[in-house]
């Protein structure tokens, strides 16, 4: 196999597919990135690690030899990055011997039979829809804080998608905090026979890396296919797809308090940034374990927010609109960084019951066509003293 390719193209193809190469050093064919030539003077790269996978088709500036063969990805993506030309040629031989050049540099580095590489699923489902691919990206990064690293529960080290036509729900829940972000947009499907109206469970793993798959041309159209056990998404001539959660979601519904009467609104902007202040104490690490803690209080029309730790304590007190009874709370701050800083708008509105019951973030103006709403759970004040 031997071909010549831009370097900027190469790097563009190869950059989104590094976080899905795997580094467990179990099975040295998926260390790898699987490139072969194909029809019309094109190349195709493959990357999978057993769970997630990327797969981009793109021009070459010329074909010699045809060819499959395997490349350590890590090595081809260092190598290829420092070459001093926009053209690069690689060149790998009947003995695995791969030569990387462009101008007067070159590098050598084994290569290893394309047979090698584990079959990828099939990349295709019977489930589908096309949606715009700037609205999958906002629905990810407005839920991913609350997925679960570790769960006995599954689900919950994953996003929920609700699919319906014309709305797109994604939900997350790690058991303290939980996230729900909705969107009305124009969702088509791929199926005329079929309706919209299904769900899955993508793994918190991978949508980092299908955010970078999307990363450009924000306003393109992508395809959404959902299959039996996976998940794909097209994108032009690049795929991405990951094995789904097989599991039923919870009754998130059902979790979300409705009762809540202490209303205060705030300035969002004012509001983080007396929580990242109350943070630098609150995150002080104290004979070996994080205490993360900071406490809010209402009085009047101003809202307070207070932590203290052995080394010192920090107070913010700022201007709010507040209906209801005063009350005192106490909440891990992290949590509460977490969803205020993704919320939007200028103000944000925040209900509340009591100092044992969770509290909701939404955005004090409505807005019909893109929706938000946090919850966090909050401390037992007397537990952490």
């Amino acid at each position: 196999m031997k071909f010549t390719v831009s370097k900027s193209t190469f790097i563009n193809k190869l950059t989104p597919a590094m976080g899905t190469v795997s580094n467990k050093g179990t099975i040295t064919a998926i260390e790898g990135v699987l490139i072969e030539t194909v029809e019309d003077g094109k190349i195709r790269i493959s990357t999978y690690d057993m769970t997630k996978g990327v797969r981009s088709t793109f021009e070459a500036i010329s074909v010699e030899r045809e060819g499959k063969f395997i490349i350590n990805a890590q090595r081809l993506y260092q190598t290829v990055r420092v070459m001093p030309e926009d053209e690069v040629t690689i060149d790998v031989n009947d003995k695995l011997s791969c030569t990387i050049s462009s101008g007067k540099a070159s590098f050598s580095m084994f290569a290893m039979k394309g047979e090698d590489f584990p079959n990828l699923p099939e990349l295709t489902g019977d489930r589908g829809f096309t949606i715009s691919s700037d609205k999958i990206r906002l629905m990810i990064s407005k839920v991913a804080h609350s997925i679960a690293e570790v769960d006995n529960r599954p689900m919950l080290c994953g996003a929920f998608f609700k699919v319906t036509r014309g709305n797109l729900e994604v939900v997350s829940c790690d058991s303290y905090t939980l996230s729900r972000c909705s969107v009305k947009c124009d969702i088509a499907s791929l199926f005329v026979a079929n309706d919209i109206d299904f769900s899955f469970i993508i793994p918190g793993h991978a949508l980092s890396e299908m955010s970078k798959n999307l990363a450009d041309g924000e306003e393109e159209n992508v395809e959404f296919y959902i299959a039996r056990k996976h998940a794909i998404v097209k994108k032009g001539e690049s795929i991405f797809f990951t094995r789904t959660i097989d599991s039923e979601y919870i009754d998130y519904n059902r979790i979300i308090p409705k009762d809540n009467d202490i209303i205060i609104t705030v300035d969002r902007d004012r509001f983080l940034d007396g929580l990242e202040r109350a943070n630098i104490v609150a995150d002080e690490k104290i004979k070996g374990s994080t205490r993360s803690y900071v406490k809010l209080t209402t009085d009047d029309q101003f809202i307070s927010i207070t932590s203290a730790s052995v080394n010192g304590k920090v107070s913010d007190e700022m201007e709010c609109v507040h209906d209801g009874r005063d009350i005192e709370i106490g909440f891990n701050c992290r949590y509460l960084i977490n969803s205020v800083k993704v919320a939007e708008g200028e103000n944000i509105k925040i209900t509340l019951k009591s100092p044992t019951q969770a509290i909701t973030i939404e955005p004090a103006e409505e807005d019909d066509g893109f929706k938000y709403f946090y919850m966090i759970l909050p401390v037992r004040m007397n537990e952490q003293k």
